[in-house]
């Protein structure tokens, strides 16, 4: 069989070689010859509507996943080298992916990507009640609630759902991802009805949702990509923001990535942070 290195490198290579081109996300056929491998990649994308690329590009998946999510990219810019498991899903909380789709996981998976922490907090749920004068209770609840689970339950529920990562793909490259914060350091605001102090404060939980994420997969010795980077100045607030605003309001695709996020947020960090380089 042929080593799973030496396939892992030819493929990412290619994907680093797109990721750093300002072209429309196209590798070149020259590039897709050179990074053929007799055996595809197998690459596991684990989490929630974020990983799904819900919002991002219409669907009729049930789980939300759409063309535009990273995964997909990253699987199409392989050419054929990469064999893609996608169970993300819409709604899902850590417990899913320990629960449900770390199931999807062998031995042989040579790649996962995972996204999943924002909904076991409900930030867009606690933060609709804010906008409600008739909701301060609910309010003042959520963030209570929000300010428990980052300081307790989630960091342990984020190692257990390392661990169980870990255990069942004991070969895999492991890269976890983060969140965009999701408005841009601004009074102004134009376009997205959310109070000045209510954008501080969510990108406040948003931050500290990423160092629990990070410090997470520091302990497991997994591989954590920033994407608050590469989205700062696409925030909502901007004049080009990669994240849905008010408009998803409807569909329940507020805050998630456009598939300009997708694109040129998340698949680039992805990138950075580890699909490039020594297993």
């Amino acid at each position: 069989m042929p080593n799973p290195t030496a396939i892992f490198r030819r493929v990412m290579a290619a994907c680093v070689a797109v990721a750093m081109t300002s072209t429309a996300w196209a590798a070149p056929a020259a590039v897709a010859a050179r990074s053929a491998a007799p055996e595809p990649l197998q690459y596991v994308a684990l989490g929630d509507s974020v990983a799904a690329g819900y919002g991002a590009a219409p669907t009729r998946d049930n789980c939300g996943r759409s063309s535009a999510a990273y995964p997909a990219l990253l699987a199409r810019q392989a050419r054929g080298a990469i064999t893609l498991r996608f169970p993300a899903c819409v709604k899902a909380t850590v417990d899913d992916v320990v629960t449900r789709q770390a199931a999807t996981l062998s031995p042989e998976t040579d790649l996962v990507t995972l996204t999943v922490g924002a909904n076991d907090l409900g930030v867009k749920q606690v933060m609709l009640a804010c906008q409600s004068r008739a909701r301060v209770a609910a309010c003042r609840t959520g963030h209570a609630a929000i300010n428990r689970k980052l300081s307790s339950t989630l960091p342990r529920d984020l190692a257990r759902m390392m661990r169980t990562v870990t255990t069942a793909a004991p070969k895999a490259r492991i890269v976890v991802t983060g969140y965009p914060l999701p408005f841009a350091h601004t009074r102004r605001c134009v376009g997205v009805p959310v109070q000045p102090a209510l954008r501080v404060r969510s990108n406040q939980v948003i931050h500290r949702l990423n160092a629990a994420i990070a410090e997470a997969a520091r302990q497991s010795r997994v591989r954590y990509a920033d994407v608050a980077r590469p989205f700062s100045g696409h925030e909502l607030c901007t004049a080009r923001p990669w994240l849905i605003g008010a408009e998803g309001l409807r569909n329940d695709t507020v805050l998630h990535p456009t598939a300009a996020g997708q694109a040129k947020g998340y698949f680039p960090a992805l990138v950075e942070a580890g699909l490039a380089g020594r297993p």
